[in-house]
């Protein structure tokens, strides 16, 4: 059985798979919709104080 709490076992083969570790699935969706809001916090703000 691989028990997720275990530290891998790093090795020449496997010594970049191992350090490259996984971000998440949802980071681009994160990063686009906040992108989309700073863009959108600008243009109210540009509103605001004209």
């Amino acid at each position: 059985m691989n028990d997720p709490r275990e530290r891998p076992v790093v090795t020449e083969a496997n010594k970049e798979g191992v350090r490259a570790g996984h971000t998440g699935d949802g980071l681009r969706y994160v990063l686009i919709a906040s992108c989309a809001l700073v863009v959108l916090g600008f243009i109210g703000v540009a509103l605001f104080v004209k």
